[in-house]
């Protein structure tokens, strides 16, 4: 947590902050002393329980609900966010569809889903984030994939996706330099499916090097470390209990 003490009291902005690995970055975000706008969509009780939970632990934690696949939805959060606190430290591009497409069923709109919230909605979001985050000396952190760097099967336009994500991030990381860090985190196995049994958790995590799955809260503890880190940009760390070392 020593490196992250330096967060306390900026503002962080998180797209698909209201469930999951969101929710994650949120808490340890508000645990951290910072002030939190959340975006959410569909997770709207979850939202409103985390946002609920975190005020009355003392934290100041604003969630906005907007469907980041409407025209100007991400550059409104970003307004709102600042009208809300007055200013942006932190941008974690969190919000993203991830869908099984077997090759034969993939259709048009499976590529525009995916490509808009993944990919499109974030570089709006960083766009127009951007005069803010250069005043502050800001960063960004987007959530790619560590399948980009070993592909699964049925799930190609999903991982082309974050592919251009990762790409992106280390694009604007040259671009937006020196005033604002850009980074990326690459998530392994970390949230399981809720169907998955014992077995099935034990085929999935055999060939893992720490021999386990990781949590929520590694990645979100991985945000928040480059979110702090002041010489750190243009990277995507994986973490993936060492996946990304097989060869």
């Amino acid at each position: 947590m020593l490196s992250i003490s330096r967060l306390h009291g900026k503002v962080i902005a998180v797209t698909g902050g209201g469930q999951r690995l969101g929710a994650a970055i949120v808490r340890l975000a508000a645990q951290a002393g910072m002030r939190v706008a959340l975006q959410y969509f569909q997770s709207q009780p979850a939202a409103h329980a985390l946002v609920a939970e975190l005020t009355t632990a003392g934290a100041q934690v604003w969630a906005w609900h907007g469907d980041l696949t409407q025209p100007n939805a991400p550059e409104s959060f970003i307004d709102a966010t600042i009208a809300h606190f007055g200013t942006l430290d932190v941008l974690v591009n969190n919000a993203g569809i991830w869908r099984s497409t077997p090759i034969g069923q993939v259709t048009a709109a499976d590529w525009q889903d995916l490509l808009t919230v993944n990919v499109v909605a974030a570089f709006a979001a960083i766009q127009h984030a951007t005069p803010m985050l250069t005043e502050t000396c800001g960063a960004v952190v987007n959530i790619c994939d560590a399948g980009v760097y070993r592909p699964w099967r049925n799930y190609t336009p999903y991982l082309a996706s974050k592919g251009a994500l990762v790409t992106m991030t280390m694009a604007l990381a040259k671009e937006l330099a020196p005033a604002v860090r850009v980074t990326g985190v690459a998530p392994g196995l970390a949230l399981l499916p809720t169907e998955w049994d014992t077995e099935r958790i034990r085929q999935a995590t055999q060939h893992i090097p720490l021999q386990t799955h990781g949590s929520a809260q590694d990645i979100a503890e991985a945000v928040l470390f480059l979110a702090a880190a002041p010489f750190i940009t243009g990277v995507i760390l994986p973490v993936d209990g060492g996946v990304s070392l097989r060869g």
